[in-house]
């Protein structure tokens, strides 16, 4: 008999002595000697421990010895999982005054077995595909590491993921052995995987949906007889979702009618109409621009071309906005719209007034992760102090937009970022009353450590050339301060002033640092310092600093903010309380 065996019998019968032990009830089960996933997992595993309090208060000295004779085998099995075969087990028992028992188990998981002899290998048409061979070559656990079932078999669940992704639809695993030795504690690790013929596309098969023949068409981005790859239908399912004509999208291949000869696997793509109108009323309130009511009406399609209109009036006390919007699909090139906007802004702020009127024509798609929109814009803005709206500019200029983000939540990432980038200028050339060249830039980034806690990153830069600044119009022109901005300081309370009013910069550069810790699943708090200034010159930087804490709760529509912050340069050395909502990227 080996010695590892010989130790198992000697702990199988430890276990068992102590049934001698008079009645009393069980109190408590401790489990010494491991932490983490290893100690959950067995805590789960123990009989004994799953029983419930009035079994407990009834356990026999006759059912406690049974249990704990199971005792043994159940660690061990829990424990094999994390590359443990060998364990050593020690079981006692102490009683109290009143007899109830308390056992406690004491667990050596001694040296885990590790990867000797890996061989991962591939036949059929995938052993000379670059995708499946990369996901081979990253099967873990690697030669050396501790033998983690866990890690083996999601490694084992990935490759036959990719295999079906990539159309291998006849793949099946030859060979699935793996071979361990306690004595030299060592585990050989022998796969393999015929792959089978790798299938093609087939037709794209629309179900009802409504829209004129053909419409839908355009978003199918491969030809008949292509190879399969499932990236294709998820980008047909994010088109389609984009549109928001549907409710529900179901996208798959049908295996039932593929051609035998060809191996094409028709697609069928059924889908369920959205509520066509949307009518929508709020109250709200920022810290930004005070009390507000919204209304809003949306018509997800007008007629069967996929036309889409819109209006929307969101009347605050410091800021009154009407949008109109007129939509068509664009499925050339990329997938977005051709949108004609008119919107009508009033907005008062620490003195500064103006009224704008802006037609907007442009033109969006995606590429990648990126949103891009290229626009020509027609505005014409009054602005002044005191109710005196003498200035006013007319203004036609071209745009360029890029935005995108990653995450691994879209309401409350851990880690992820985030970039929106804006190019714009015009001239007399394109009928302005003035030139002028503007770049903005914002970036979030978001990470996490531990369980609860995160770091967020944020910052803002902008910079702009014109040929008169007193003729520009204030909803082009930078400000710093506010609830995304720098906190502690009043919405567009910092910039270049004239009169003591703040009329805005030709730069800007702000910063955040946030750190925030949950105390539970809904609710946490942060800390941050947040920086920045607007300015008209680089000689005249002067950073302002805004700290403070905050309540967090994690809504089922997202966060929500309440900031409580101190500039320290501000004017009125007063705290200031900050509201606000919405995706951290």
């Amino acid at each position: 008999m080996t010695r590892p065996r010989l130790r198992l019998l000697l702990c199988c019968l430890f276990a068992a002595s102590p049934v001698t032990a008079q009645d009393g009830g069980l109190a408590r089960v401790e489990v010494r000697g491991l932490s983490g996933d290893a100690l959950d997992n067995v805590r789960g595993a123990l009989a004994i421990e799953r029983l419930d309090p009035q079994r407990r208060a009834a356990l026999s000295a006759s059912r406690l010895d049974y249990l704990l004779r199971r005792t043994p085998a159940e660690v061990r099995r829990a424990l094999e999982p994390y590359g443990h075969y060998s364990p050593t087990i020690a079981i006692r028992i102490e009683r109290d005054g009143d007899g109830a028992a308390t056992v406690i188990i004491d667990i050596d998981p001694g040296e885990p077995v590790r990867v000797g002899d890996r061989r991962i290998r591939m036949q059929g048409e995938a052993a000379d595909d670059s995708r499946i061979g990369a996901v081979l070559g990253s099967f873990e656990p690697l030669p050396g590491e501790v033998f983690d079932h866990r890690r083996y078999e999601r490694s084992k669940a990935e490759v036959e993921r990719r295999l079906a992704e990539r159309g291998y639809f006849d793949a099946r695993p030859q060979t699935a052995r793996v071979e361990v030795s306690r004595a030299e504690r060592r585990a050989d690790i022998h796969l393999l995987w015929d792959s089978g013929p790798r299938h093609a596309f087939g037709e794209a098969v629309f179900g009802e949906h409504g829209f004129r023949p053909g419409l839908l068409d355009k978003l199918v981005r491969w030809t008949p007889g292509e190879p399969y790859d499932q990236a294709r239908l998820i980008a047909l399912q994010r088109s389609l979702a984009d549109l928001d004509y549907f409710s529900a999208i179901d996208i798959r291949p049908d295996l039932d009618a593929t051609d035998p000869d060809s191996r094409r696997v028709p697609i069928r793509i059924d889908l369920a109409p959205a509520r066509r109108s949307i009518y929508s009323a709020g109250l709200s309130y920022g810290t930004d621009t005070g009390a507000g009511l919204n209304l809003g009406w949306e018509r997800r399609w007008v007629n069967t071309r996929g036309h889409k209109a819109l209006a929307n009036l969101d009347w605050a006390q410091r800021r009154q906005l009407l949008t109109t919007q007129y939509r068509v699909p664009a499925f050339a090139w990329l997938d977005g719209w051709y949108t004609g906007a008119l919107n009508l802004l009033n907005e008062e702020f620490d003195g500064l007034e103006s009224q704008r009127a802006e037609l907007v024509a442009s033109r969006s798609g995606r590429l990648g992760l990126w949103n891009l929109t290229a626009s020509l814009h027609a505005q014409r803005e009054r602005f002044g102090t005191g109710g005196d709206f003498s200035d006013y500019t007319s203004l036609v200029y071209p745009a360029l937009r890029a935005q995108a983000s990653r995450g691994d939540d879209p309401l409350y990432p851990t880690r992820g970022w985030g970039l929106i980038a804006e190019l714009r200028g015009g001239g007399a050339w394109v009928g302005s009353d003035l030139g002028f060249a503007q770049a903005h830039a914002q970036g979030r980034y978001v990470t996490s450590f531990g369980r609860r806690h995160r770091l967020l990153l944020r910052g803002e830069a902008g910079y702009t050339r014109v040929d008169d600044f007193d003729r520009f119009p204030p909803s082009l022109r930078f400000y710093a301060g506010g609830d995304r901005s720098v906190r502690g300081y009043g919405y567009r309370e910092i910039g270049p002033r004239v009169d003591e009013v703040v009329v805005g910069g030709t730069r800007l550069l702000t910063g955040s640092v946030e750190l925030e810790r949950m105390f539970s699943a809904r609710w946490g708090g942060a800390l941050f310092v947040d920086a920045g200034d607007a300015f008209r010159r680089r000689d005249e930087f002067d950073a302002r600093v805004g700290v403070g804490l905050g309540l967090r709760w994690r809504s089922p529509v997202g966060p929500v903010r309440v900031d409580v912050a101190h500039g320290i340069d501000n004017r009125d050395r007063s705290i200031r309380i900050h509201l606000s909502m919405g995706p951290d990227l």
